[in-house]
């Protein structure tokens, strides 16, 4: 996995990753703090995500407009913004837009904080942590995108594709 999170680091440097272990301690103290975005195909998603995620299309063009439906306009609530996908490059080039929009249209107010969860759902799984299915209900199985992405979760967790 190591080698996957530096390749994918190297290819969006402007984007903050939050690791796994803060984005848990983040939920718990802060409920509401953390927008949680989905970065994957309806499919994936519905195999397992992170509860109360929201699911964006990973083709999505429109990054204004996102933001608009979002309510991460600087002037809407203040909380952090945290994308994941399978291994973390889908995600990381959302946050990368999302960023990069939101400074844009700050206009001297903070903005959002926007992050990539390190090592996106994968990692997570692979560290016991809670996900669930598209019913809400607690499931061990993850989406692995592609074949080869599968090698990197634990066998108990990749779901048939």
């Amino acid at each position: 996995m190591n080698p996957v999170i530096w390749w994918i680091r190297s290819s969006f440097q402007s984007v903050q990753d939050m690791g796994s272990d803060s984005l848990v301690q983040q939920l718990a103290q802060k409920p509401g703090h953390v927008l949680l975005l989905d970065v994957r195909s309806a499919a994936e998603y519905e195999v397992s995500h992170l509860e109360g995620a929201v699911r964006i299309d990973p083709d999505t063009s429109d990054v204004g407009t996102v933001v608009k439906e979002l309510g991460l306009t600087a002037s809407g609530p203040s909380r952090d913004v945290v994308c994941y996908c399978t291994v973390g490059y889908r995600s990381s080039r959302l946050a990368q837009q999302l960023d990069q929009a939101l400074s844009a249209g700050a206009q001297g107010s903070p903005s959002p904080r926007v992050y990539n969860l390190e090592g996106g759902l994968v990692k997570w799984a692979n560290e016991g942590k809670p996900i669930v299915d598209s019913g809400g209900k607690p499931t061990p199985l993850v989406h692995p995108y592609s074949a080869v992405w599968a090698y990197l979760l634990q066998p108990e967790f990749r779901a048939k594709i």
